[in-house]
């Protein structure tokens, strides 16, 4: 499984339908693919891209905590259909699969700070992201970044020094 994070999620520049950017851990390539508006709404909410909740999240978080389980990470896999997902949750000791729609799957991944990993599989559906894809991903990325972003981080370490 090849470890993946969220690049972007936009519009497709040709049929204006949402879709999903997705790069694995080594920039090395990235996977995009067509959400349904209803998944792409529910990943921008887990994303902080609009405000609002999202009931069944909160319900599936619920449960699972519960039944005393941990999401552990979010699997895109491929099949001759296309990319599919699976949550991956961990209960005493045990790993627990479920089928999931890969916009849900990321969102809830996100929502907990879990990995989200690719299967070659999935990679196979892969194709080179062209270049105004890219550039628009980097100029949303660009947008969003503040004076903070590179705010020296603090240091505990320093504090000491300084007595």
């Amino acid at each position: 499984m090849i470890p993946m994070h969220v690049i972007d999620l936009c519009s497709c520049p040709r049929s204006e339908s949402p879709m999903v950017l997705l790069e694995d851990e080594r920039s090395a390539r990235w996977l995009a693919f067509y959400l349904p508006m209803n998944e792409a709404n529910r990943l921008a909410r887990a994303l902080g891209r609009v405000h609002g909740c999202v009931p069944i999240f909160d319900l599936t978080e619920a449960l699972a905590s519960r039944l005393g389980a941990a999401l552990v990470r979010a699997e895109i896999h491929g099949d001759e259909r296309g990319v599919r997902a699976m949550l991956v949750y961990e209960r005493g000791g045990a790993e627990l699969s479920f089928d999931c729609h890969p916009g849900d799957a990321m969102a809830l991944a996100v929502r907990t700070a879990r990995p989200i990993v690719a299967a070659e599989t999935a990679l196979a559906h892969a194709c080179p992201v062209d270049g105004e894809l890219r550039k628009h991903a980097v100029r949303r990325w660009l947008a969003a970044l503040s004076p903070a972003d590179f705010a020296k981080a603090t240091d505990p370490r320093d504090s000491a020094r300084e007595s």
